[in-house]
């Protein structure tokens, strides 16, 4: 917080008919900002815009007007869990917006910079944080553009680890997180998105938090041109610069894959990959055939495609002309080895899909949502319904089994997550927001084994 920022002003509005108390303490002496963002009611007025896609919990707004950009972070309401975290753990909050001011003073104190903050309240389970926009560039967007300057990431790692080691334990940092200010050389970092903050004691800091961070790091860029070989020296020197420069394989190895494609470009993964199993290829397969909605004659779209299994019965048992994609070049190759008359493919991302709009009539997405965090698994179907004007089929594994149970136990020992269950009434959800309606569901072994199939169709 700036030197001699107050925090003082309160306000009482009514709502309807019903009166409701909301508070409103104003931490700016900029006299611009005091009068525009005098008391809740005058801030929700302003024209703003969307900062980014809204969750369930919180959004975030934009207010640009004259002299000056500011976000405006509304939280629907605080989860017990959080409450009780923020009245366990330092700096002490009643809200998620109290919490995230309390984090943005304690770093600013120490030097470190963050959004100025200009305001902060509460109107009954919502809690509402304001602040300036940062000067700079998210090293997300650095990366997106391709104009990331030489020894910068090393730069962001030490300087993220070391917060970590003086006592901010910050587990929402990402690449989205960290802004870049200034010339090469004397860049200035600052960091955002505080209100999940605690402050701790300087040391070594917790391995919970520190896998996350790595996670979350991971998450920011996997659809960014990272290579594995520069995430991997990124994670090594933050676990460094953090303290746990002893405990880098253990740390790294409870990580899931950077990416699911790659590990099948080791030589001689796609051949085993295509030869493995062959019951359970049959089992799956007639699971398959018990929820497809296809028509004869339509185009289908596997991806990813793997070895291609599935083109003899999408082509000679349906009648479907198959298009094949995948993101490993080596499964491509390995499916076109295996038909004498191969379908047409090309390589391609999940999550960004080369293709047009509703340019095939359905898609398949076939062992495949499992390997994915629920963000990442919510923008590979996104893309799947983009891309399918009739209908999509997916599998997935269902939390409520033994197999499930396993696998939870084996991460509780220290296991890294490499694969991810879901709800089917999840999954009804995340399809209704592209238009689709669930048709059918078969399961091998329901809530013994894991795997489940579905079968979506436009409304």
């Amino acid at each position: 917080m700036d030197p001699g920022t107050t925090c003082g002003k309160r306000s009482a509005q009514t709502l309807g008919s019903a009166p409701v108390v909301a508070s409103w303490q104003v931490c700016s002496n900029d006299p611009l900002e005091r009068r525009r963002f005098a008391d809740l009611a005058t801030t929700l007025a302003l024209p703003g815009s969307p900062a980014g896609p809204k969750n369930r919990l919180r959004h975030v707004v934009r207010i640009e007007t004259e002299g000056g950009v500011w976000f405006l972070k509304v939280f629907g309401r605080t989860q017990w869990k959080n409450r009780l975290h923020f009245a366990l753990s330092r700096p002490f909050a009643s809200s998620d917006a109290e919490r995230e001011l309390r984090v943005t003073e304690a770093l600013r104190a120490a030097g470190q910079a963050t959004p100025v903050p200009v305001a902060y309240g509460r109107d009954g389970a919502k809690s509402f944080y304001l602040c300036r926009a940062l000067e700079g560039t998210s090293l997300a967007d650095l990366l997106a553009q391709g104009t990331l300057p030489a020894g910068l990431a090393p730069t962001v790692a030490n300087h993220c680890g070391r917060l970590l080691r003086d006592g901010f334990l910050l587990p929402d940092l990402s690449a989205d997180h960290v802004f870049v200010a200034g010339e090469a050389g004397a860049w200035q970092l600052a960091v955002l998105d505080l209100h999940n903050g605690q402050l701790g004691s300087p040391g070594a800091v917790p391995r919970r938090v520190l896998v996350r961070v790595l996670r979350r790091f991971a998450r920011s860029v996997r659809q960014l041109p990272v290579s594995w070989p520069q995430a991997l020296r990124f994670a090594v020197r933050l676990v460094r610069a953090a303290g746990r420069g002893d405990e880098v394989r253990g740390l790294l190895g409870r990580l899931p894959p950077f990416s699911t494609a790659a590990r099948y470009e080791v030589a001689g993964k796609s051949v085993a990959y295509a030869t493995r199993n062959p019951e359970r290829d049959l089992r799956e397969q007639a699971m398959l055939a018990r929820v497809w909605p296809g028509r004869p004659g339509e185009t289908v779209l596997d991806l990813p495609c793997g070895a291609g299994r599935l083109l003899p019965m999408l082509r000679e048992r349906f009648g479907h002309r198959v298009v094949h994609g995948d993101g490993a070049v080596a499964m491509l190759r390995q499916a076109r080895a295996a038909a004498e008359h191969p379908a047409p493919s090309t390589a391609a991302d999940a999550l960004a899909m080369p293709f047009a709009d509703g340019c095939v009539d359905g898609v398949v997405m076939f062992r495949f949502l499992h390997h994915l965090a629920p963000e990442l698994r919510q923008q590979a179907l996104a893309e799947a319904c983009r891309t399918a004007r009739r209908f999509v089929v997916v599998s997935f594994f269902h939390p409520c089994s033994f197999h499930h149970l396993q696998r939870r136990l084996r991460q509780l020992g220290g296991g890294a997550p490499t694969r991810f269950a879901v709800r089917l009434g999840a999954l009804r959800r995340e399809f209704l927001r592209h238009g689709f309606v669930l048709q059918t569901t078969a399961a091998d072994l329901p809530y013994a084994r894991d795997l489940w199939l579905a079968s979506f169709v436009r409304a």
